[in-house]
């Protein structure tokens, strides 16, 4: 009875914000708020994106004299790093978190790729005590698209993780990101993503 009262609750205050979302849409069209004020209205409502993506900006070799390499713990392997300072706001407003894949081994690595991005990635949250994935690549239906990169010894890929979505709110909720090269799982640093009460609340219904 209890989960079923859970559902019920979770379909009503999701049909809610439907409606809520559509209302905000009308808005739009008539020209009575702007697509930010549209955009943040609809986060506010709950709206989560589950796609996540890993863009990659540039590939360079290691500087052992860089601030950024020494800010590394580790000084060996294949280290995915994300700086202190690692929000990103770019000139047309889009929010990214900045990471860096080192390869600090004597092997070239081979880098899966999705067209411009690494592939696959994902975003884990931490919600009832758990970490939970709640964003990922979506695949693509051409096969093209997929292709391998070679990440020489001593190189590095710049790459921004999107967290457009959730980066405005005022709740912080525990997050890593999650990278996969062959067998291989890369685990992030936690950092924070910025939530909204519904968004965190409708995340958390899913749950049940």
């Amino acid at each position: 009875m209890k989960h079923f009262q859970t559902i019920l609750i979770f379909l009503l205050t999701t049909g809610m914000a439907l409606a809520q979302t559509d209302s905000l849409y009308r808005q739009l069209e008539r020209g009575e708020i702007t697509e930010k004020e549209w955009y943040l209205g609809t986060l506010k409502l709950g709206k989560v994106s589950d796609e996540s993506n890993g863009w990659v900006q540039y590939y360079d070799l290691v500087d052992f004299n860089s601030k950024l390499y020494k800010s590394l713990k580790k000084k060996s392997g294949i280290i995915f790093h994300i700086p202190n300072k690692y929000q990103v706001i770019q000139s047309n407003g889009n929010r990214y978190i900045q990471a860096y894949l080192f390869n600090l081994t004597d092997s070239t690595v081979q880098i899966p790729r999705m067209d411009a991005t690494i592939y696959p990635i994902e975003s884990e949250f931490y919600l009832k005590k758990n970490w939970v994935k709640v964003k990922e690549n979506t695949s693509s239906t051409c096969g093209n698209s997929y292709w391998v990169q070679k990440l020489a010894p001593n190189s590095y890929l710049s790459i921004l993780v999107s967290n457009h979505d959730i980066s405005f709110g005022k709740i912080k909720v525990r997050q890593r990101v999650k990278l996969k090269l062959g067998g291989q799982a890369l685990e992030s640093r936690e950092v924070k993503a910025l939530l909204f009460p519904n968004q965190l609340k409708l995340l958390v219904e899913k749950l049940n």
